[in-house]
């Protein structure tokens, strides 16, 4: 009787064990309120290695076809030694290679957050368009947030609206994945 007691109670405490391990995983947040009177649509969400992406496009246009979108980066790296700004550089950086009409200018400097912008002309590899680009220490991750529009004059008239949206995107960092998240925005996991 004792070693069936004793037994249970082993098997009581692994259980419990591996229900508050599953439910003490820390979860990145991410909030956004987009700031139109689009109803913005996910597109595409996928994890590759220690990186997240999830995209977001205007109805009526696809992963494949679109004049606007948000793109969201999540970088996993253990013991990460740098900062936001040093990281949008590198960021930026490669994307000047792709195109270099324009360079990006830093409109945002600090280590845990960073934002840079750019428009650019055709060529080769990348059609004219305009971007908000920003970079962010979470939590548990780097996120980056990039506004694209391929509409320049568009942009250029919106782009206030465009860079609070970008900017007040917040990550929320919760050890419970069903928290309650008291916004009107957009939220999603990274």
């Amino acid at each position: 009787m004792q070693n069936k007691n004793r037994l249970l109670i082993t098997f009581s405490l692994l259980l419990a064990a591996i229900l508050l391990n599953s439910v003490a995983y820390a979860y990145q947040t991410v909030l956004i309120r987009f700031h139109d009177d689009k109803e913005w649509k996910k597109v595409y969400n996928q994890t590759r290695g220690n990186e997240h992406i999830v995209q977001f496009v205007p109805p009526g246009q696809s992963y494949g076809n679109w004049t606007e979108t948000y793109i969201f980066h999540s970088y996993k790296f253990k013991n990460f030694k740098g900062n936001a700004l040093s990281f949008l550089g590198a960021l930026t950086r490669k994307l000047e290679q792709q195109n270099n009409t324009k360079s990006y200018v830093t409109i945002k400097r600090s280590s845990q957050d960073a934002i840079a912008t750019r428009c650019i002309a055709s060529n080769n590899f990348i059609k004219s368009q305009c971007d908000i680009f920003r970079v962010t220490i979470g939590q548990e991750a780097i996120i980056s947030i990039q506004y694209i529009n391929k509409n320049t004059v568009n942009f250029k008239s919106n782009y206030n609206k465009y860079l609070e949206s970008v900017s007040e995107a917040n990550p929320y960092y919760s050890y419970y994945r069903y928290d309650r998240i008291m916004s009107k925005g957009t939220s999603f996991e990274l």
